[in-house]
């Protein structure tokens, strides 16, 4: 994760890399509270047999031009601050590893 609630990270305060498997699904205005149709990136870790658990959700995410490896996905995170839910923009750097 390139951002910290909306804002750019340095690179002495940028996290671990998480790792995990990345999946892009389409959820209908019905089922969510956007009341639209949007796209939804998840990160999801295994555990057990066949188990999953999310590590991190961007919503309407965007592929954006990198030169390095791997590809940037910028989206919306959602962030809970005691009864106030935000918005923050975040930007993922995904890079395809061995299993």
């Amino acid at each position: 994760m390139l951002r910290n609630r909306s804002r750019r990270l340095g690179r002495g305060e940028l996290v671990a890399p998480l790792r995990g498997t990345l999946r892009i699904t389409e959820a209908d205005r019905a089922t969510n509270n956007f009341k639209r149709n949007l796209l939804v990136a998840n990160l999801w870790d295994s555990y057990g047999e066949s188990r999953m658990r999310g590590l991190a959700t961007l919503f309407d995410p965007v592929l954006l031009p990198y030169k390095g490896d791997g590809w940037l996905i910028a989206g919306t995170e959602l962030h809970s601050e005691g009864q106030e839910l935000c918005e923050h923009r975040q930007v993922w750097l995904c890079r395809p590893v061995a299993l």
